[in-house]
């Protein structure tokens, strides 16, 4: 009996290292762990491109050219003009590659011109540009 215990001890010994794989494999291609890894790159470039966002939108309010410049564009929907802008401002080419850019005339609000500049990530990389007025016949 002693003999037949070690040696079924010493079968799913030596079986066992061949399990453990097969287990990884299957939690791999379809666990949580993986899926959270995979969006981990995509949550930091949503936050760094919104950070972006609100670096341009600050550096642009306080240039009085560009803002005027980025009022201009988004009045006659000239998105190349509004890229421009932005590529001065602290976006690079490589944020502005393949995005969605959306230029938008808001309502009024009873004050200044102001801009916002949201951008969101990925697949599709959409970036807005939107200026609410004080009155729509600006």
């Amino acid at each position: 009996m002693n003999l037949l215990s070690s040696i079924s001890l010493f079968i799913v010994a030596s079986l066992l290292p061949l399990a453990v794989p097969v287990t990884a494999r299957a939690q791999g291609s379809s666990g949580e762990p993986n899926a959270r890894s995979a969006d981990t790159p995509q949550t930091a470039d949503a936050a760094s491109l919104q950070k972006k966002a609100s670096e341009a939108q600050a550096r642009i309010r306080a240039n009085k050219d560009d803002r005027g410049a980025l009022m201009r564009a988004i009045k006659i929907n000239e998105v190349p003009l509004a890229k421009e802008v932005l590529l001065r401002n602290g976006f690079t080419a490589e944020d502005l590659e393949n995005a969605k850019i959306t230029l938008r005339t808001g309502g009024g609000k009873g004050g200044e011109d102001e801009l916002e500049i949201s951008a969101t990530c990925c697949d599709p990389k959409e970036i807005t540009i939107q200026r609410s007025l004080e009155y729509f016949t600006k």
